[in-house]
């Protein structure tokens, strides 16, 4: 029996092994940059804590489940394709405009709004208030 099999591949453990004539190039290792570490002044016992504000997580994404008519699903999904197509330039993947952030956009702009909340009481009061 010849040492060679599979059309002279040799053997499934000889796979992944560098012969000992080839150099290893050296690591290169970045330099990390240095950065001062800023103290702040010591908390005054009066005051409280600010509160989070939603926005202060911008970076962070949850996901949620809802329910939406097909219609509004359709001119979600025309819209961000409107939306993306206004660009002549190619835009980066994650500055791309898709449902999600139309969304986001909608959540912000309610937040936004001068809606007395603790009134409204059910959704077609709130489209009343928003003259929708």
């Amino acid at each position: 029996m010849s040492n060679k099999r599979m059309g002279g591949l040799g053997k499934l453990s000889d796979f992944g092994k560098t012969a000992k004539t080839q150099s290893q190039p050296e690591p290169v290792v970045a330099e990390e940059p240095k950065i001062e570490e800023v103290t702040a002044p010591p908390p005054d016992s009066t005051s409280h804590p600010a509160p989070q504000k939603q926005g202060d997580d911008k970076g962070k994404l949850v996901p949620i489940n809802i329910k939406i008519t097909r219609r509004q699903h359709e001119w979600l999904n025309d819209t961000a394709r409107t939306v993306r197509e206004n660009n002549s330039e190619p835009v980066p993947p994650n500055e791309r405009v898709f449902p999600q952030h139309l969304i986001g956009a909608a959540i912000d702009l309610l937040q936004a709004s001068s809606v007395e909340w603790s009134q409204v009481k059910n959704v077609e009061e709130l489209r009343k208030i928003l003259n929708l």
